[in-house]
């Protein structure tokens, strides 16, 4: 059943699952890092390859933050706390928990133009539980750091509403020679909360070499860090309880405020079962 009182989230309260995870390397101020294949407890993941269309994720999958399947289907996220550090002066940046719904494989780096991507149907896990696309945003991933070339890349895409034909850019903008585990998000259209689908993907300069995917994702929470050596966290009341569908594959992007150096991060997740 769903959770109405603080009583039912203390009663529905699950083991707690601790989280360690190494540096994702030096950051680019505003720049996510996906801690996807980082190192740590969980493990790192392996790269997908899955092809062009990808594939739809669902829980267990390696390199998941753990999570088990409530049988009412009302699963919460009552706790999320951490403690981190980071080299030089004035540190700060945030950790953004999210589920994981999809990610392809096989985007050629050194091809311009439109590539067919044609994404299969995501789970039914955008904000509504729907396959719909609500609340569902896409990421650039990269596995392996790419090489010279400042292309301009961007996604034509179907929105939660089902129009077809918006198109997205990279927010920031890609930058030539990114590191791996750079993660760059996609704007979306005036209006548009969401996406249900993924028709192509275009980049206009070739970026020599490296490995990059497509990612859809649904962010649950974001933990603002001051790095003074403390733990922060955000709670049930201070959270807004947001709620996870079953087999829900959640991970972590580290979101820089600075280009200070971004060392291992100890924290801890608690569900709560409703």
């Amino acid at each position: 059943m769903a959770i109405t009182t603080m009583a039912g989230v203390i009663a529905g309260l699950q083991p707690v699952v601790p989280f360690t995870k190494s540096g994702a390397g030096t950051p680019v101020v505003a720049r996510p890092f996906s801690l996807w294949y980082v190192g740590g407890s969980p493990g790192g993941a392996a790269v997908p390859s899955s092809g062009l269309a990808g594939a739809a994720l669902s829980a267990p999958v390696t390199g998941q933050m753990p999570f088990l399947n409530p049988v009412s289907g009302n699963a919460y996220l009552a706790r999320f706390s951490a403690i981190a550090s980071q080299t030089g002066s004035n540190p700060s940046g945030s950790y953004i928990l999210c589920d994981r719904l999809w990610q392809n494989s096989g985007i050629s780096v050194t091809t311009t133009g439109a590539q067919t991507i044609n994404s299969v149907a995501w789970p039914a896990r955008d904000n509504d539980g729907s396959t719909n696309g609500e609340g569902v945003r896409i990421g650039l991933e990269l596995s392996t750091a790419t090489g010279a070339g400042a292309s301009v890349v961007s996604i034509s895409y179907t929105d939660q509403g089902g129009t077809a034909g918006a198109t997205g850019a990279c927010m920031p903008a890609y930058a030539a020679s990114s590191a791996v585990n750079s993660f760059y998000t996609f704007a979306l259209e005036a209006g548009d909360t969401g996406v249900r689908s993924i028709q192509s993907y275009t980049s206009t300069v070739s970026m020599s070499s490296g490995v990059v995917h497509l990612v859809a994702f649904r962010i649950i929470a974001r933990l603002a860090m001051s790095f003074s050596n403390g733990e922060v966290y955000l709670d049930a009341v201070t959270g807004g309880m947001p709620r996870l569908y079953n087999d829900s594959v959640p991970f972590l992007l580290y979101m820089p405020g600075n280009t200070n150096g971004q060392n291992p991060v100890h924290g801890q997740i608690l569900w709560t079962h409703g």
